[in-house]
């Protein structure tokens, strides 16, 4: 019984890669960890492509009319900064307000 189909064939590569993964036992350290890099930066794409706010796959919506204005936004580094009312972002805030009623 063959357990692979009969349209596969096995390459040099394919052979050279499968007989070094049986008799080589030093390979195993090497395709685990480059095996669990590679889980780890796929789940890291798919948590920033999910939770963070600043990707965007619908380009109909304008992303940052949704930002509070009354809170400071999301910052790497923030150093002797103090956040004080901006009277013209209220201003905007009243009149985007008007707007939709």
């Amino acid at each position: 019984m063959r357990l692979t189909p009969r349209y596969f064939t096995r390459t040099p590569f394919y052979k050279f890669f499968l007989g070094s993964l049986k008799t080589g036992k030093e390979v195993w350290p090497l395709v685990t960890i480059v095996t669990g890099v590679g889980c780890m930066a796929v789940s890291a794409l798919t948590y920033t492509a999910i939770a963070k706010s600043d990707v965007v796959f619908d380009k109909k919506t304008q992303p940052w009319l949704k930002v509070p204005l009354d809170r400071p936004t999301q910052k790497l580094v923030t150093i002797n900064q103090t956040y004080k009312d901006i009277p013209q972002l209220k201003v905007m805030s009243e009149i985007r307000e008007m707007e939709k009623q």
